[in-house]
C-alpha cells in the first residue's frame, strides 16, 4: 500500500527557523536498518555491505541502525568496519541483544563509537533523539525494557527545546503496553504525546525495531513505525526448527535453525521532503529461506493477527495524515 505522511505547517516553519533561511532545505534522506543479528546469521557482514552500498548510491544524509547490531566482541570488528565504510554520519541504537555474553551497555556503546547509550544529533533542521530502552529498573524478569527517570527527563527537555522537527529512535517500542514493549511504555508515551500536543507536528515519528515485524500506527497523535528485521523471524516453537542452510553452516551458527530467515537483507530509505511536506519510506522486499513460519508451526498472536505484520519485507509508505 502506498501512503503519505504530511508534516504540519508549524513543523515546516520551525525547520525554516533552525536553517536560518526563509525556506527549509528541500529534503533529508536517511537509511534505517534493524536487528541484523550477525551472531545468529552467517551473512551479517554481507547484509551490512549491501545496505551501505545502497545508501551510498541513494546519497543518504545519514544511516542509523535500530539495535541488535552485534556483540562488542573482536570477531565482529569486520562487521563494524563494513558499517563504517559508509563514510558519512552514522548512528547506533542499543538493542537488548547487543549486551549478550555478559557485556555492559557502556562497553557496547564504546565499541560502536556512540557518545553514550542515549544521545541527540542534528541532521539539517531535524533533531534526532536516540533512546536507550535497556536501563536498570522495572519489575520484569529477563532483558531490561525500561527508561529511567534521568533519561526520561532528558527526553522531555530535548523535545521541549527542539528548534525544528524531531525524530525518535529506539530499539524496544512503546506504542503499546505489550510484553515486547518498554515496561514503562505508558509513561514514555505520555511524555511524547504531551510534547506533540504542546507543539503540534514537532514529533514527526518514532522508529523502533525489536519486534521483527512491519507495521505502523498512530497513538494519540504520535506516529510509531516498526522497522522489520534485516534478517529473520525468531521461532519460539521448538517443533518449528529447521535446517535450511548447509549442515556446516548450522554447525557454526547453532541458533540458525531457530529462525525463519529472509533471503535478502531488508532496510528502509526514508525521505523527509520539506518542499512537499511528506515523509516517504521506500522499503525492500525479499522471500523466506525455506518454509514460512506458519508452515513450520508459528502460532498466531493472541492479541492481534501476525499475518498483516509478519512477512519478509518492509512496506513502502506515503500516507497523508495531519501531525
Amino acid at each position: 500500500m502506498i501512503r503519505r505522511f504530511v508534516l504540519a505547517p508549524a513543523t515546516l516553519a520551525l525547520a525554516a527557523q533552525v536553517a536560518g533561511q526563509e525556506r527549509p532545505p528541500r529534503r533529508l534522506t536517511f537509511g534505517l536498518i534493524s536487528d541484523i543479528h550477525p551472531d545468529v546469521m552467517p551473512d551479517g557482514t554481507k547484509r551490512v555491505q549491501a545496505f551501505v552500498a545502497a545508501m551510498k548510491e541513494a546519497r543518504a544524509d545519514f544511516i542509523l541502525q535500530l539495535g541488535d547490531f552485534c556483540w562488542p566482541h573482536p570477531r565482529n570488528q569486520a562487521f563494524l568496519d563494513a558499517w563504517n565504510a559508509f563514510g558519512g554520519p552514522s548512528y547506533h541504537v542499543l538493542g537488548n541483544h547487543d549486551m549478550d555474553g555478559g557485556y555492559q551497555r557502556q562497553q557496547t556503546a564504546s565499541f560502536y563509537g556512540m557518545p553514550g547509550p542515549h544521545y541527540a544529533f542534528q541532521a539539517g533542521p531535524v533533531r534526532g533523539l536516540v533512546l536507550d530502552g535497556n536501563e536498570p529498573g522495572g519489575k520484569a524478569a529477563g532483558y531490561k525494557r525500561f527508561i529511567g527517570p534521568a533519561q526520561a527527563a532528558w527526553l522531555e527537555r530535548e523535545m521541549e527545546q527542539a528548534a525544528g522537527p524531531v525524530l525518535l529512535f529506539i530499539h524496544q517500542p512503546f506504542d503499546s503496553d505489550g510484553n515486547d514493549c518498554l515496561e514503562n511504555a505508558a509513561a514514555i508515551r505520555a511524555l511524547v504525546e504531551r510534547a506533540q500536543a504542546a507543539h503540534p507536528g514537532r514529533i514527526v515519528a518514532v522508529f523502533s525495531g525489536h519486534r521483527h515485524l512491519d507495521f505502523q500506527q498512530v497513538v494519540n497523535g504520535v506516529r510509531h513505525i516498526q522497522v522489520n528485521s534485516a534478517a529473520y523471524w525468531w521461532l519460539d516453537n521448538p517443533a518449528a526448527y529447521r535446517q535450511t542452510y548447509p549442515p556446516e553452516v548450522h554447525q557454526k551458527y547453532p541458533y540458525l535453525d531457530h529462525v525463519a530467515a529472509y533471503r535478502d537483507p531488508l532496510w528502509a530509505l526514508v525521505t523527509l521532503d520539506f518542499a512537499k511536506g511528506e515523509l516517504v519510506i521506500q522499503g525492500r522486499r525479499s522471500e523466506w529461506v525455506g518454509p514460512d513460519p506458519w508452515q513450520r508451526g508459528q502460532a498466531e498472536d493472541s492479541a492481534q493477527s501476525l499475518h498483516p505484520r509478519l512477512h519478509p519485507w518492509i512496506s513502502d509508505r506515503q500516507e497523508k495524515i495531519a501531525i
